[in-house]
């Protein structure tokens, strides 16, 4: 496995697949063939060389999903440069500030992004180049290096151990860190991914995760090692995916709970001929009996997974089975999970804790951030935030994370817990738990809810359901109601933004 070269991967997926179609970019109205692919790659590496990046230098990516990602992250590959996707969502000062801590030298962006790049070229210290997706006299055209660059591209000698990509996590409970990754970890998500499903180059994924993420990355992962071809979606909505899926015949894809729940409660999604998806792998859902009932009616041929991963732990960590959809299964080779207390000290069967992960899959470090780096770690494991526990089978159960616990009257509350009930009620359509300051007991439960279209619900009646599933000190002593629920740029819960609601 450590021989393994992504520019080997990709001169083979060119000679094995061809003129097949390695991208479908409907936004842009183009395909993109195998073929294709490997030259262009080889175009825009020799143009990032000619602009004066070398092995080492950071190339910031602020693109939406399309093509243009796939060249950015294999020229930075097969040359050496680290890559750093950074999530299109980003405002100006948090582009900003991420540029100016990793020192990257080239952005690629669009001239149709929110951010002024004038400003950005203006306020980083490190920033040489802009180049933009769109011709333009005012920036380096994306297209016009590539079409005025040599397809040819000599094999670069690469150390495996060197960094390849800085991640910025979305921050959801925090400041974003960079997270490193080498060039072995590369392409461990896409062997992962065919190790847990009976995947091969007659399968086609959609983009709904941004291409800026680390499951994001897989993509073209996917692509020159399965022969899998993608589907791209500039970026999430509902009736667009569903669309997308039936135009492009898509057999497998990977979001958040937050699309699920978007996914299945769309109108009209009755309409559309959904019968070509296999496998829907959703990261950290709670799945209810008319959640998963509501599935298997519009994806009659699809299999339903619940998976689990993160950023520092090279996804997919781990996906469930078609039988248990309450545990996110056992974890890929190339990691061990373990349970510890409070105290480090390792857990047995059934005892939750919090979730440690060693191995080759684990993440370099925090860039520039030693002190995070070893805060995160524990006798070489890394602590992943995760709450869970693993039962006697050694399948693996999410429970939360641990920022995320409450502590009403010196008793424990999981957020998850709360928010798996809220979630049952057949009027709630979202919800998230928090804690808040209570002079009593310290910290009470509070919870923000996104009911269903039409639906009027006193809390009252919430806090009654409540009851017939919680113990007392559980339930939420307060309760607002949301339009809809603010979210990363991965679409995770944002709860830093909700606690700042109080």
């Amino acid at each position: 496995m450590d021989d393994i070269n992504i520019y080997d991967l990709l001169v083979a997926a060119a000679d094995k697949y061809g003129n097949k179609t390695a991208i479908f970019d409907d936004n842009q109205n183009i395909k993109v063939d195998f073929s294709t692919l490997k030259s262009n790659t080889f175009r825009l590496a020799n143009a990032l060389m000619k602009l004066g990046l070398k092995k080492g230098d950071k190339l910031g990516v602020y693109l939406p999903n399309c093509s243009e990602y796939f060249y950015s992250y294999l020229s930075s590959y097969i040359t050496g440069i680290i890559i750093v996707p950074m999530d299109f969502f980003l405002q100006k000062n948090e582009l900003i500030n991420i540029i100016n801590h990793c020192d990257i030298k080239v952005i690629i962006t669009t001239t149709t992004s929110r951010a002024s790049l004038d400003e950005i070229k203006n306020k980083t210290k490190s920033l040489e180049n802009i180049i933009t997706i769109e011709d333009s006299p005012y920036y380096i055209s994306f297209w016009k290096l590539i079409n005025s660059s040599d397809n040819f591209f000599k094999k670069a000698a690469i150390d495996k151990r060197s960094y390849s990509t800085i991640f910025y996590t979305s921050g959801s409970t925090g400041a974003p860190k960079g997270v490193v990754w080498n060039h072995k970890h590369i392409y461990m998500g896409a062997s992962a991914s065919k190790y847990f499903l009976d995947i091969s180059e007659k399968d086609r994924v959609i983009t709904a995760i941004p291409m800026s993420h680390s499951g994001g990355m897989l993509f073209p992962m996917l692509a020159i090692k399965e022969g899998i071809s993608t589907a791209i979606m500039r970026r999430f909505s509902p009736l667009d995916f569903v669309q997308l899926i039936e135009k492009r015949n898509v057999t497998l894809f990977w979001i958040v709970p937050s699309m699920f729940y978007a996914i299945i409660e769309l109108k009209n999604i009755n309409s559309f001929n959904l019968d070509s998806i296999k496998y829907a792998a959703v990261f950290g859902a709670q799945f209810s009996t008319q959640i998963i009932s509501k599935f298997r009616h519009f994806f009659p041929n699809g299999h339903i997974l619940n998976g689990w991963g993160m950023t520092e732990v090279i996804p997919p960590t781990t996906v469930g089975s078609t039988t248990n959809l309450d545990s996110v299964g056992k974890p890929y080779k190339n990691i061990t999970l373990e349970i510890i207390d409070q105290k480090g000290a390792l857990l047995k069967a059934d005892k939750m804790g919090e979730i440690v992960a060693k191995g080759t899959g684990i993440f370099v470090e925090y860039y520039n951030e030693p002190e995070l780096t070893n805060e995160a770690m524990l006798n070489g494991w890394f602590k992943t935030g995760d709450l869970g526990k693993k039962d006697e089978l050694g399948n693996l159960y999410i429970l939360g994370r641990t920022k995320d616990m409450i502590k009403v009257g010196g008793k424990l509350v999981w957020s998850s817990e709360v928010e798996k009930c809220l979630m049952s009620h057949p009027c709630t359509k979202e919800a998230a738990a928090i804690g808040v300051d209570d002079k009593l007991r310290g910290e009470v439960v509070k919870a923000f809810v996104v009911l269903k279209p039409g639906i009027i619900l006193p809390e009252k009646y919430l806090r009654e359901y409540c009851k017939n599933m919680l113990a007392r000190f559980k339930i939420p002593r307060y309760i607002t109601y949301l339009a809809k629920l603010p979210r990363t740029g991965t679409g995770k819960t944002d709860k830093t933004k909700l606690k700042s609601l109080n």
